[in-house]
């Protein structure tokens, strides 16, 4: 397989300009991002970062037009392969130890004992994803609760359960965990947390915490929106979009665009104001299978032409049956605690901007927010926050 030699990671973190937010997985999370929403009050959040990691491991053992397929879908197809090298060093690196943040990663192959994974793919999973391999009887009573152990585990207890079943003809499973808790550099004082009213895209108002917290914030305003950064301890940022108007995440989706997050985040000014910001607790979990064939992915899912050359399987021939997602947040005056679990398994068988004044934002109705490593411009998680009284 044409997979190149990989370098060391600092090696190819140090040779990409990191201010740049056009990179592959910030394409690749736009992409997925629209075939996630549904209309009205619904609440999305999940990683990004999570579901490219786990499926550029089985890229890796694609082949063909199976391979063509993923790379597409990825945005990996027609760079190089340094570029590729870089964007899972990317992915890797922002997840790794640093100080004042905790974010970790986690990356798995659940290898069942009728399949093989090929020594050359083994090699280069441990290699370019710090993967665990393992044999496994995944037909037996008790695969199950392994696989969400292992979940839970890498979450710190946050989702302790991805799958509730593993087929009869699994071959292999694939696993990805994130998790991150950062501590607000600024935090909100409690003392001036109010209950207020949050209206939904249905026009329906609640009440809801609200923080509120007054200073110097990097900010952004034009005729369709507000947007804040709200920065974290250790490098890593939220960034809160507000629209002008009551609205819900399929109304918004052309405003939410790589491109138009590119030149957003360029245009970010600091500026004195009050934020007021719900408190709130989402878990969010979908069957990314619908999602991944809308963006072009869809013989990896069929038996007859899925072309899988890393994991050999007897009888042949290997195909995905199903990718699962699952992420949580919480987000109050301290910080934030955020987490998600990628789950595969493969069988056999133009826009004005105005100069920020003071300003007021006050997050009253539906919202778009992102978790963003500052050094790899990374997108860590994403969302849609439709009805924050929803609690996870």
């Amino acid at each position: 397989m044409p997979w190149s030699l990989a370098r060391k990671l600092s090696n190819l973190v140090s040779s990409v300009d990191a201010k740049s937010s056009q990179t592959p997985g910030v394409r690749f999370a736009f992409k997925l991002f629209p075939e996630l929403t549904s209309s009205g009050d619904s609440n999305l959040f999940f990683s990004p970062a999570s579901v490219m990691l786990c499926l550029l491991m089985i890229h890796d053992a694609a082949l063909g037009e199976t391979r063509s397929e993923m790379a597409k879908a990825l945005e990996v197809a027609g760079i190089g392969s340094d570029e590729v090298e870089r964007t899972i060093a990317y992915l890797r690196t922002s997840c790794g130890a640093r100080t004042d943040v905790e974010v970790s990663v986690a990356n798995s192959l659940w290898c069942s004992n009728h399949a093989r994974v090929l020594p050359e793919y083994a090699a280069r999973v441990r290699d370019a994803y710090n993967a665990e391999i393992s044999v496994q009887d995944l037909g037996a009573p008790d695969a199950v609760s392994r696989i969400n152990a292992w979940a839970n585990e890498k979450t710190k207890g946050r989702i302790p359960a991805i799958v509730s079943t593993v087929p009869a003809l699994a071959r292999l499973v694939a696993l990805n965990a994130i998790y991150f808790n950062g501590r607000w550099w600024q935090p909100f004082d409690k003392k001036w947390t109010r209950d207020g009213l949050f209206t939904t895209a249905a026009g329906l108002k609640k009440q809801v915490p609200m923080m509120s917290q007054a200073g110097t914030f990097s900010y952004y305003e034009d005729r369709s929106l507000q947007a804040v950064v709200l920065p974290y301890k250790g490098g890593v940022n939220m960034y809160v979009i507000l629209p002008v108007q009551v609205t819900d995440a399929k109304q918004f989706q052309p405003v939410l665009t790589a491109d138009a997050w590119e030149r957003r985040l360029a245009r970010f000014a600091e500026g004195e104001g009050t934020v007021r910001l719900p408190r709130f607790k989402l878990d969010f979990d979908a069957q990314l299978d619908p999602a991944l064939k809308a963006l072009g992915m869809e013989r990896v899912f069929d038996r007859n032409l899925a072309e899988f050359e890393g994991i050999r399987s007897e009888p042949p021939p290997i195909w995905i049956d199903q990718i699962l997602h699952r992420a949580v947040v919480e987000v109050n005056e301290r910080g934030t605690e955020a987490a998600a679990v990628t789950s595969l398994v493969m069988v056999g068988e133009a826009m004005s901007r105005r100069q920020p004044r003071r300003f007021e934002m006050i997050v009253d109705r539906p919202f778009f927010v992102a978790i963003r490593d500052q050094l790899s411009g990374v997108i860590l998680f994403m969302g849609w926050v439709g009805d924050p009284s929803q609690q996870a």
